[in-house]
């Protein structure tokens, strides 16, 4: 398939105008060369998608918001961690439409009152929140909050997996910019790395396989957990629905998805040394920010692949920024114990 022939057939989903894309392809060539075995490596600035912060999830919230309003819904819900930033790109997408938010909020370990970073972000853009304390009360807030919608006479869009499938044919498309962008720097990516597994990651792989792609995508999960065939599965079933959603009948199985959790840290949302050291990296090197929970993790992932040899000397490498930088002034006393500690 060609790259105007994805645009075309992914012009005939519904879509909300969020992003100015593409998003810039960059070199960086200082952190480059502190990483080393003559790698080049180039950020994917999806950090840069502008709208609340920007992020990854805008590439998503698109087709969502705008299958939400092809529906005739006038309401967003949405729910997971604290700090999401999933969730504050929902409010601000939202905001930009003009639909009411409201989210269904974990407390944790940076949730705390007064309001910071992500949270403080999901007030400001005028979403309604709840905070729960488990798992299980946020599953039953969320249904209980569509039931009292539905009451007031609201027809409202709950953000879930059918989501992943609809952030997997926006991340197709994310793979025909790089495709295009790699050119124009003289560059010709032998592996594209990224952190997390679900539509982004779902997303990249059916890009690969739809445009030709000969090199290979890379996933790092920021948690731990094994690194299970049906973990991978899950990722080859979002890539398979997406392929469908555009008229292609292109199947995925475990073997095609890559993904490590190696680098994920003593858990979610908890940053690692590595993972605090590749903060520092890549900002005193390029002066960009990482945040704690995502990107740090799979830049230390790709670090260590490109230390290791599991990345090939010589090779050229694209990270995907997925945005974030808002969740770092949560994180503050970490991040001061780290860089006081390597002084």
């Amino acid at each position: 398939m060609t790259i105007d022939e994805l645009r075309r057939r992914a012009a005939k989903l519904p879509r909300a105008k969020l992003t100015e894309l593409p998003t810039p392809l960059q070199a960086c060539p200082r952190l480059s060369e502190a990483v080393g075995q003559g790698v080049r490596l180039l950020v994917k600035r999806d950090d840069l998608t502008g709208l609340g912060c920007g992020g990854n999830k805008l590439r998503k919230l698109e087709f969502s918001l705008g299958e939400a309003k092809a529906a005739g819904c006038d309401v967003l819900v949405h729910g997971l961690a604290g700090q999401s930033n999933y969730c504050r790109q929902a409010a601000a997408a939202a905001a930009k439409v003009g639909l009411p938010c409201h989210l269904v909020l974990r407390r944790d370990h940076k949730a705390e009152d007064p309001a910071q970073s992500n949270r403080l972000l999901d007030y400001i853009f005028g979403a309604e929140v709840r905070m729960v304390d488990s798992v299980a009360e946020q599953r039953a807030a969320k249904d209980a909050l569509m039931d009292e919608l539905r009451a007031q006479g609201r027809k409202p869009y709950r953000i879930g997996p059918h989501d992943e499938v609809l952030g997997a044919v926006g991340y197709a498309l994310c793979m025909a910019e790089i495709i295009e962008q790699q050119a124009a720097l003289g560059a010709r990516a032998d592996t594209i790395c990224v952190t997390g597994q679900s539509g982004t990651q779902a997303g990249l792989v059916l890009g690969k396989r739809l445009l030709g792609f000969p090199g290979e995508v890379l996933g790092f999960h920021p948690a731990p957990r094994a690194d299970d065939t049906a973990s991978h599965a899950r990722t080859a079933a979002l890539a398979t629905e997406a392929a469908a959603l555009l008229g292609a009948g292109e199947q995925f199985t475990a073997d095609d998805v890559h993904n490590t959790a190696a680098y994920g840290g003593p858990a979610y949302g908890v940053p690692s040394d590595a993972c605090l050291e590749a903060m520092a990296l890549l900002g005193r090197t390029e002066g960009l920010l990482a945040g704690p929970v995502y990107v740090a993790k799979g830049l230390a992932g790709v670090i260590d692949f490109v230390r290791t040899g599991r990345i090939p000397a010589g090779s050229t490498v694209v990270f995907v920024h997925t945005g974030g930088g808002a969740e770092t002034f949560a994180y503050n006393a970490e991040i001061m114990q780290h860089l006081d500690a390597a002084r």
